[in-house]
């Protein structure tokens, strides 16, 4: 039995209709060669209004979509071939090895970098044709007839959840009906929602092995289903993109929403929300085991409907706003996700360019500069902004050709909802001591703790067979660290770290220290590199990471297998180890010795320099620093990641 929603399906079937002349037409119009199809399949259901009701929600809604095809796609094909290879022969089931790497490279030097300007575009009302929108509303509806009672949505929520038959801009393919067939047996059997997500994690991470990928980062378009099947990698936007399909497949309404950019880090994140009948959701990570727990600060939260939004009276222009800010299949639901705030910003810098604007935007910083989430109404010297998330660091900008142009302060909207306001006093100086130019986040602590239960080990036979314990790692290490062994009375030619064999160990660097007498001088012990598991042509992290002098790179092993890490001191240079330096895995945002960097404090409408100098240490100290303002911390000499913050108690705040 239908679920309608009441009077909006009602008033839904009296608009429809109404813009069958309108909205449709123009469709329909657009369509030229290709009306004939869509026309087929309004016809072909003129004896089902639910059906035909159905037809024309997509129809309707199709202006805007499409897609890109061409050579270039077909060329980088090859590297999602070269991942469904990999797997299956050389069992990589998770990572971006050195052959896709290389592949990568090699495609980018062959065929150019991949972008939508050099494809074509196809849009969907000029190419699909009637059998197969026919297919996806029939097998759309026997999926959501078939529902069990405790996630049967109603019909306006089946239009926009379960129906479509695309999520973004991927080649539209037939794959409905297997996919029902193939997975509707774990909706079937399931009766709770974490208990779906455990199931589904289960079926596609481990028994399919769909992975992230951070080299698809640099693969800008969507991914069609079989590609999806192929490759198997993806960042979070096409996994949740693929899980939708998948979930809607199986007649569940699954929804995709997103954070442009994190109001505390750089990038953003995609997610899956599952619908439910009372219009409330279950957000998780795209086929992870638990409900979503943001690791970053959200500010905007997007939904990507397949509807687009017909009152665009109010939206601005893209002079004023960039375009992207103005998709209009993207909804508001920041407010579903917390207590959000409207803000007025008092417009301190005026729009010194030609003609008036009429709409700004509110910004936050993205490592380098401030970028764009979203757009205002300008009034009396004012914008307001809607919907926005607390605890973030913000700015209002004028938008104008790419640029942004200041016309607030940056200011900080705290969890209570009020704008604390930071006012640079050049009168009021201190000294400032920096640990790091960028947050250090929880995920560091999940790498690092992958080193516990290592052991450091002495011996003087090569096989260790007569193997002294040094140091035992007992606890989840920071970003670098100092550890003093146990044993300093006894002589070895050889040293190692050894992982725990139930870890993979991801160690970023190490260094033995020792003496050559009891009474010497201690010094860096070196010699040759010795290590396991030895090495093959696809080892992404090979021992060797962990001694190559350079923190970015890390030593990392299979599970359940022996790892170690070590140095053969050579016969007659054997030595009494006495501290072991370390680092595990990490974003290398610390400060690293040798690199020079730059402290820069918002000074009215921009940066301004404090100084510059070369780390001797791990650690910075900044003389007679103007104090009460934003500041950001830059490597001159490599990196990417930088993040503003405060100076408040000594410490630095991140924001």
């Amino acid at each position: 039995m239908y679920r309608f929603g009441g009077l909006l399906v009602i008033l839904s079937i009296f608009l429809w209709s109404g813009c069958k002349d309108t909205v449709i037409d123009k469709v329909l119009l657009h369509a030229g060669e290709n009306r004939g199809e869509l026309e087929r399949v309004l016809l072909h259901y003129e004896g089902d209004s639910l059906k035909q009701l159905a037809a024309m929600f997509l129809i309707e809604h199709m202006m805007y979509k499409s897609y890109y095809t061409g050579e270039q796609v077909k060329h980088y094909d090859r590297l999602l071939e070269a991942y469904d290879s990999l797997r299956i022969h050389e069992q990589v089931l998770a990572g971006d090895p050195p052959a896709i790497k290389r592949l990568w490279n090699d495609l980018l030097r062959e065929h150019g970098t991949l972008s939508r300007y050099n494809l074509q575009r196809q849009w969907d009302c000029q190419t699909l044709k009637a059998d197969f929108l026919i297919e996806n509303i029939d097998c759309a509806f026997e999926a959501w007839e078939s529902t069990p009672e405790r996630w049967k949505c109603s019909f306006a929520q089946f239009l926009e959840y379960v129906l479509p038959y695309r999520v973004g801009q991927e080649v539209p393919e037939s794959y409905r009906r297997v996919y029902y067939e193939r997975y509707s047996g774990i909706r079937d059997t399931t009766d709770t929602d974490s208990l779906l997500m455990v199931r589904m994690n289960d079926q596609f991470f481990w028994k399919e092995h769909y992975r992230n990928s951070e080299l698809m980062w640099s693969y800008p378009l969507d991914l069609s289903v079989s590609q999806m099947e192929t490759g198997k990698r993806g960042t979070c936007h096409h996994l949740s993109n693929y899980c939708a399909l998948v979930m809607r497949a199986m007649g569940l309404p699954v929804a995709i929403d997103h954070v442009m950019r994190w109001g505390n880090r750089s990038k953003g994140h995609a997610w899956n929300v599952l619908i439910h009948p009372d219009g409330s959701g279950y957000p998780f990570d795209a086929f992870a085991r638990d409900s979503l727990k943001f690791a970053y600060k959200p500010a905007k939260i997007l939904r990507r409907m397949f509807s687009v939004d017909a009152d665009r009276t109010e939206q601005p222009s893209t002079e004023d706003v960039p375009i992207e800010l103005l998709q209009p299949d993207e909804r508001d639901v920041t407010h579903l996700y917390g207590k959000t705030y409207d803000v007025e910003v008092d417009c301190i810098y005026p729009y010194e360019g030609k003609g008036k604007k009429k709409h700004g935007v509110i910004c936050v910083f993205d490592n380098k500069e401030w970028q764009p989430i979203w757009w205002g109404k300008i009034y009396k010297e004012k914008m307001r902004f809607e919907n926005m998330m607390g605890d973030v660091c913000y700015m209002a900008a004028y938008y104008e050709k790419g640029r942004l142009y200041p016309a607030s302060a940056p200011f900080i909207l705290t969890k209570e909802g009020e704008m604390r306001k930071l006012n640079i006093d050049p009168n009021v100086k201190a000294d400032m001591k920096l640990l790091r130019k960028y947050p250090r986040f929880e995920r560091m602590d999940m790498h690092a703790m992958k080193l516990r239960r290592s052991r450091i080990e002495g011996a003087n036979d090569a096989a260790f067979r007569d193997t002294v314990l040094l140091f035992d790692q007992f606890e989840t290490p920071h970003d670098v660290n100092d550890s003093l062994v146990r044993r300093t009375d006894l002589k070895f030619r050889f040293v190692r770290w050894k992982i725990a064999k139930y870890r993979t160990g991801d160690l970023a660097e190490v260094e033995f220290y020792g003496k050559r007498t009891l009474d010497g001088l201690e010094e860096k012990l070196n010699g040759t590199v010795i290590g396991a598991p030895e090495p093959t042509g696809e080892t992404a992290h090979p021992y060797q990471y962990a001694m190559d002098g350079d923190p970015a790179t890390f030593f990392s092993k299979p599970k359940n297998q022996t790892g170690y890490v070590g140095l053969d001191l050579g016969e007659g240079n054997e030595a009494y180890i006495t501290r072991v330096h370390f680092h595990p895995r990490s974003d290398t945002n610390y400060i690293l010795i040798g690199d020079t960097y730059e402290l820069c404090y918002w000074d009215k409408d921009r940066w301004a320099s404090a100084g510059k100098q070369i780390a001797t240490r791990h650690e910075l100290t900044f003389k007679e620093v103007p104090q009460g303002t934003f500041y950001i911390l830059k490597d001159l000499t490599k990196g990417k990641e930088e993040r503003i913050f405060t100076y408040e108690g000594g410490e630095q705040v991140w924001w």
